[in-house]
């Protein structure tokens, strides 16, 4: 059975699709038949996973063929890191007027023979992002540990508890911090607001922001795999907790919040 997992938040710049494509280079390392799918049309993942920028620029051969009933086989690549990918297209907004369909097309994928589909979604909230949590067993939040970040997560909480989850009810939600700047005391206050607010929908520890690991991914490998530094294996930790299945995770259960708004009331003069 495959696993879905859609990499999905309301704000752009917080390292969507640096997550999306180490957590499918590590579950490629640990022998999980998996694919990448590229629902951005900036085609960010498509240029890290075939190492050629401009690729999505084409609606040929590229993920929009799912949509296409005459087109049989998924036109699947391989990337540099060894997974598969479905490449996006400059093009991709054809598709943003029918969450239905959306949903059909991406369920076609669950035939392939996947162990794991890690689905990497724009950041706004239409066809492209919903379609994907409807089908996703765990939807990855990454964000930033301050004001626009925050604002970013409360707007994907709500869009959770109000759209996705009564329809996909068994749909797992996780919270990642990236691109953490140690010294700065307002995120350090931020990090510390969203322990006390979200409990173990927080994946720890923070992923903190290093330029290695764009110069990794630029030449074909997780970060772990280039830098032998403790951040890196932050980096393992991180992705390992992440591609557990629901069922598999040990974290305990917490009652959502009842109100998300008060993650940015409690901010106040701090963000």
């Amino acid at each position: 059975m495959t696993n879905f997992i859609a990499v999905a938040n309301q704000k752009g710049g917080v390292g969507k699709t640096t997550i999306a494509v180490h957590l499918a280079a590590l579950a490629h390392e640990t022998d999980q038949h998996t694919l990448l799918v590229d629902l951005d049309q900036q085609g960010s993942a498509t240029f890290l996973a075939s190492g050629r920028p401009g690729q999505h620029r084409t609606d040929k051969d590229t993920v929009l063929d799912l949509w296409d009933d005459r087109i049989k086989t998924a036109p699947i690549k391989e990337s540099v890191f060894g997974f598969d990918y479905l490449q996006a297209s400059h093009r991709l907004d054809m598709v943003d007027d029918d969450p239905r369909a959306a949903v059909q097309a991406l369920m076609t994928l669950d035939d392939c023979g996947y162990d794991t589909i890690i689905i990497d979604c724009p950041p706004a909230p239409g066809v492209r992002q919903i379609a994907p949590l409807l089908i996703a067993d765990r939807h990855i939040v990454p964000i930033t540990a301050d004001s626009l970040g925050t604002q970013g997560l409360v707007s994907t909480w709500q869009q959770h508890a109000r759209q996705i989850r009564p329809q996909n009810t068994d749909i797992d939600f996780r919270i990642v911090i990236n691109l953490h700047k140690l010294m700065s005391s307002t995120q350090k206050a931020v990090i510390e607001q969203l322990r006390e607010k979200m409990g173990d929908y927080l994946v720890e520890p923070a992923l903190t922001d290093r330029e290695a690991v764009k110069h990794a991914l630029r030449s074909g490998k997780p970060i772990w795999a280039y830098a032998k530094e403790p951040f890196a294996e932050d980096w393992r930790t991180v992705c390992e907790s992440l591609l557990l299945s629901a069922s598999e995770d040990e974290g305990t259960e917490v009652d959502e919040p009842e109100n998300a708004q008060e993650l940015l009331d409690a901010q106040g003069a701090e963000a």
